[in-house]
């Protein structure tokens, strides 16, 4: 039980510092992207895998390595930036929500 709840507490402060982290990087890519036509907005899939790989640096550093860690992870997700298209939205094309013979949760990578 207590591996459990130790799992959960290590997933919410991974997923709180990826927010936080991420919500600095947007602040960055919007002030240097603010010439371009279209909203960017850092993409929350690369926040997350440069925090998972980057999380025990963060944890056992002493602060001024900390700081600049953070720092580093700021910039380097500001460059991961996707434009936000209000104007596209389409119905996805899925051939099929369950797949035979495998579990309700599978999906295929191809």
């Amino acid at each position: 039980m207590l591996a459990i709840r130790q799992d959960i507490h290590a997933k919410i402060l991974a997923m709180n510092l990826t927010a936080t982290v991420r919500n600095v990087a947007q602040l960055l890519a919007d002030r240097r992207f603010a010439h371009r036509k279209r909203h960017d907005q850092v993409r929350a899939c690369s926040a997350l895998s440069a925090m998972k790989h980057n999380l025990v640096r963060l944890l056992f550093a002493d602060p001024d390595a900390r700081h600049d860690l953070l720092a580093l992870l700021a910039r380097s997700l500001s460059d991961a930036v996707a434009a936000v298209r209000p104007d596209r939205s389409f119905p996805r094309r899925n051939p099929g929500t369950l797949k035979p013979g495998f579990h309700q949760a599978y999906k295929r990578t191809a």
